[in-house]
């Protein structure tokens, strides 16, 4: 893995020539020099590092004596440099270091090397000249290497210290600080190509290696039993929760947390010889032969005295090499399009080298790339450039905060063709073309204008939501209205809607357009306006006879949201249960009516479908949601794709919700995208706790102390499921409900499509539920017979990944193998052992039809016995089945996904500002939830804002610029420059701006 962190004083990275517990401290192993500004200075060849030079060069002061300004973020320490560090799997570290195997290190230093030769090319610097920003990518950096063996437990853990300088050289000769930008952006990049690299170099030598989850691998002959026996802090980990009855299973995040800074020690001085013999006795413990492997070369050798040549080429040919890598490109397209429309080539390398580590060369995986986006498997976006001062932002955004990448950025609108560049210089500076054109080209040379990182689509996906938008356009004027303005106006006659609620039902009432949408902000009170349309559709049915009535369906994400729709007179269920059942869609037809409720989180496939449907049985669809909130999980965000492409909508603006003033006007800020207005208005309810462990235990603390009548009104909102297990269980400590009875349950594994279908993706022990039933002979399903059963629990002994087949058992005890690829429904869930105590809340975190519970509900438990858990129902007690793993969560903390659409008197917020779950939408959707209290816990009350206007980064397929959107972006920007009448300050500058379609404004 790789990993970094900044350094902020040179006297404190001294530590690195410590000699307790390197590996280099030895003679001809010290600190070495490496990149090309090394050789610039004169320090490359058999220079070893030492400690004034490197002191010195991390304070910016040369070897000749000049200094270097170092750059600096308002309100920090100086940035010195950066400690990349590169971290062996753990099997590489014992058979390099408890083996003492040379080849093996010396193998992690070469892709050590050539890893830094890849982060060397994102190098670069800023400058400015008469006003103007400009960028050079020197490709030149100063990095200090220290190769290290040994963890804080003394156990074998091969890693290598990079420090990179903030230094760098411009093509004029002169010294500047680096800019990093780029660097920290490819940071899992990098990373996976060192792995990637490190497995070609191993195989080299002979060893096989087995794949594990999520683009990882070990040498194939370290079992993971050898693993553990060499994780001597993990052991003191588990030994610490033993000892308070838990282990790792059932102990929460903050519990472990609090354990392992208990737990951490400084690096102490060991004899090596000693340490190598403690080390190979505990090889012989976990009966590890290391000397054992039969890799690939040797095999291939064997080969060669068999078959010949053709048997080698076989194995070691580079037709397998192309395939391996064509795999793994086909796999990261359909990995990353399934979550987004839009991905970058960076995304797409660092998930296909980890894919194919084992079996390709990074070459082979970069080639393939290329080859897809010259084939029509991706779609390329227009090479666009974006100005030096707007990526300076970026670079000031990431040096404040190293996630800043995964969001949004501000310089997304800022990014222009050439070709658009020239036009707009032509419009704000009234030049002439040639003029122009010479004035653009000559900011590319100058680094005036940078060039973006290639980014791409699916033409799946494109075609999906352009056939989605031709959807609706076409349905426009296509169907009668229900009722007459007239009608209308006698059923809203003694409403008490407001006027946006009343004008929303007369739309859906009266609208003659097949698709029609209701925008309502949270709180504004749209099932209640439903309720008003339905009950005026049902009006009009009762007085129309026979097949000219009305029939009214309500469909939503999840199942907790249909019982909502249930409520106001609808048949509902499930969207996707809807879509699946083919049987049903007959049914639909032109005096059907569709309400999709929460249509903001329901991906661009789903709602396509959807709308094909109603299209084709000429049934209407009225959408209902807040293009605020939080997106789908899966790709698109066609709710909104909708709204901006024209279809007819009603908006829901005034907030009924909230009973406080002040946080309904927080509320309305933060809907406005004016997050630092919301968070000075909450300012008196922000509570400060730096550490996420006693941050968790004040929450916990704030709700138990409550009246329990209080409680039951009281939501705590995690941004994590870490977060939220560990809260969980300090509210259960604080209940005192610790010691009730161990019940297993299933904890959902996320993944992809692409995922489910690999067998790679799975591990033993997990547990495979079906969703549908798969038959069994000849129904070429791979289950070799076996009838995989809708909702058994299938529990994985282990898998073939070159068959790309699972071996499970069932809960009888046979054992079979299928081909995952082959079945489309599949979940997969890790058991955890959880208390249960009789006053317990849990949360149902699976639908059970048989049991009349669904996805999301809250319930008490009433009891726990040798074979049920017991929970408070409405007439009758519920009885969940334990002889089995069960799908039940402790029901007092609540993601943010899980807590959309609830709403209590009060609402208890985690606010972290360094979780990569910490946005605008999220905090939108927490803020308002409560009807009377907040209260926002945080680690930093001063980044707080900051961290909650970081938007989101969800693209649609149709975002990704081509000739068609990039000349709408062009006439905004001209627009704009011509607005503001500055165009001397644009100089291939314009104004940051948000697009139109972004700035919906809330009325007051």
């Amino acid at each position: 893995m790789l990993s970094f962190k900044f350094v902020t004083s040179a006297s404190g990275a001294a530590h690195y020539f410590e000699t307790s517990d390197d590996y280099y401290g030895n003679e001809g192993h010290r600190g070495e020099w490496v990149g090309h500004g090394v050789i610039d200075l004169g320090l490359g060849g058999t220079h070893a590092v030492d400690r004034e030079t490197f002191q010195n060069l991390l304070d910016g002061e040369l070897p000749n004596g000049q200094r270097i300004r170092l750059s600096q973020t308002k309100g920090s320490k100086d940035r010195k440099g950066i400690d990349f560090t590169f971290s062996a799997p753990k099997s590489v570290s014992i058979q390099a270091l408890v083996q003492g195997d040379e080849r093996i290190v010396a193998a992690h230093d070469a892709a050590v090397k050539k890893s830094l030769e890849l982060l060397q090319e994102f190098a670069a610097t800023r400058k400015k000249q008469a006003g103007l920003s400009f960028r050079e990518r020197t490709g030149k950096l100063v990095t200090a290497t220290f190769r290290h063996e040994l963890s804080r437990a003394q156990d074998p853990q091969l890693h290598t210290h990079a420090i990179v300088m903030n230094l760098t050289r411009r093509a004029d000769g002169e010294w500047r600080a680096l800019s990093n930008e780029d660097m920290l952006k490819n940071v899992k990049v990098v990373g996976a190509f060192y792995r990637a690299t490190l497995a070609a170099e191993l195989k080299a030598l002979g060893f096989d290696l087995r794949e594990t989850r999520k683009g990882g691998w070990e040498l194939a002959h370290i079992p993971e039993t050898a693993i553990r026996h060499f994780s001597q802090r993990s052991r003191e980990i588990e030994q610490l929760l033993a000892a308070r009855g838990q282990d790792r299973e059932n102990a929460t995040t903050a519990q472990k947390q609090l354990i392992t800074l208990a737990t951490r020690r400084k690096k102490t001085e060991s004899d090596r010889a000693w340490l190598r013999q403690h080390w190979l006795q505990t090889a012989r413990e976990a009966g590890v032969d290391l000397g054992a492997q039969d890799g690939f070369a040797h095999r291939a050798s064997r080969a060669v005295s068999r078959a010949g040549d053709a048997a080698v080429k076989k194995l070691t040919g580079r037709s397998a090499a192309r395939k391996a890598a064509d795999e793994a490109i086909d796999f990261a397209i359909a990995h990353l399009a399934e979550r987004q429309g839009i991905f970058s080539r960076g995304e797409l390398l660092e998930v296909a080298y980890g894919r194919a580590a084992t079996r390709t060369t990074t070459s082979a995986v970069e080639a393939a790339l290329d080859k897809a986006a010259n084939d029509g498997r991706l779609l390329p976006e227009l090479p666009l450039y974006q100005t030096a001062r707007s990526l300076n932002i970026s670079a000031g955004e990431l040096a404040k905060d190293p996630r800043a990448s995964r969001f949004k950025g501000h310089d997304e609108f800022e990014k222009l063709t050439r070709v658009s560049w020239i036009a707009l210089t032509i419009s704000a500076r009234g030049q002439a073309q040639a003029q122009a054109e010479a004035s653009v080209d000559a900011a590319i040379r100058r680094g005036a204008l940078i060039s973006a990182e290639a980014r791409f689509a699916t033409p799946e996906a494109k075609r999906s939501e352009i056939r989605l938008l031709a959807i609706e356009k076409a349905g426009r004027g296509r169907v009668p209205a229900v009722v007459s303005l007239e009608t209308v106006s006698s059923l809203l006659a003694s409403s008490d809607l407001n006027a946006g609620q009343r004008e929303a039902v007369a739309m859906v009432l009266t609208a003659r357009d097949r698709f029609v949408g209701v925008q309502g902000l949270a709180g504004t009170g749209k099932s209640h306006t439903l309720s008003k349309a339905v009950q005026g559709i049902k009006a009009q049915t009762a007085k129309l006879s026979g097949r000219h009535g009305f029939r009214v369906i309500g469909l939503a994400p999840y199942a907790s949201q249909n019982q909502a729709l249930a409520s106001l007179g609808m048949e509902s269920q499930t969207l996707a249960s809807f879509l699946a059942r083919t049987s049903q869609h007959h049914l639909l037809d032109r005096q059907t009516i569709v309400f999709l409720d929460e249509a903001g989180v329901v991906p661009a496939h789903q709602l396509e479908k959807l709308m094909a449907l109603i299209e084709k049985q000429d049934a209407r669809l009225v959408l209902t949601g807040d293009r605020q909130q939080t997106h789908a999980v899966e790709a698109g965000k066609p709710f909104e794709q909708l709204q901006d492409a024209g279809m007819t909508k009603a908006f829901l603006t005034e907030i009924k919700r909230q009973n406080n003033e002040t946080i309904r006007a927080a509320v309305v800020h933060a809907a406005n995208h004016e997050v630092p207005a919301a968070v000075a208005l909450l300012r008196n309810t922000v509570v400060e706790v730096k550490q996420d462990a006693r941050r968790h235990a004040r929450i916990a603390e704030a709700y138990f102390q409550l009246p329990e009548n209080e409680r039951s009104e009281t939501l705590i909102v995690a941004g994590t499921n870490d977060a939220r297990r560990a809260i969980n269980a300090l509210v259960r400590e604080g209940l005192a409900l610790s010691n009730g009875d161990k019940v297993e349950i299933l904890t959902n594994v996320d993944m992809t499509r692409a995922e489910l279908r690999s067998a790679q993706s799975y591990e033993a022990g997990q547990v495979v539920v079906p969703q549908r039933t798969y038959g069994g002979n000849g129904n070429g399903n791979g289950n070799g017979g076996e009838i995989l059963m809708k909702g058994e629990q299938l529990q994985i002994v282990s898998h073939d990944m070159r068959r790309n087949e699972l071996t499970v058992e069932r809960e009888g005890g046979r054992r079979f193998s299928f081909d995952p690829s082959r079945q489309s429904m599949l979940r997969v869930y890790e058991r955890e052992s959880v208390d249960l105590a009789p006053g317990d809340w849990v949360r149902v975190s699976a639908n059970d039809k048989a049991l009349g519970i669904c996805n999301g509900e809250r319930y008490q438990v009433a009891a726990v016995d040798a074979t049920h858990v017991i929970l408070k129902g409405g007439d009758t007690d519920i009885r969940v089945d334990r002889r089995r793993p069960v799908h039940l969560q402790h029901g007092y903390a609540s993601t943010i996904h899980s807590a959309q659409g609830l709403t209590k008197n009060r609402v208890l917020v985690d606010a972290n500002t360094k979780s990569l779950t910490s946005n605008r939408a999220v905090f939108y959707v927490a803020i308002s939830r409560p009807r009377n209290d907040i209260t926002l816990f945080t680690d930093d009350a001063s980044k707080l804002a900051a961290a909650m206007s970081r938007e989101p980064k969800k693209f649609a397929a149709l975002e990704l610029r081509d000739q068609r959107n990039e000349a709408m972006v062009l006439k905004t920007k001209v627009d704009r420059a011509a607005r503001s009448k500055l165009a001397a300050q644009v100089r291939i500058h314009p104004p940051t701006a948000r697009p139109a379609a972004e700035a919906l404004r809330v009325q007051r």
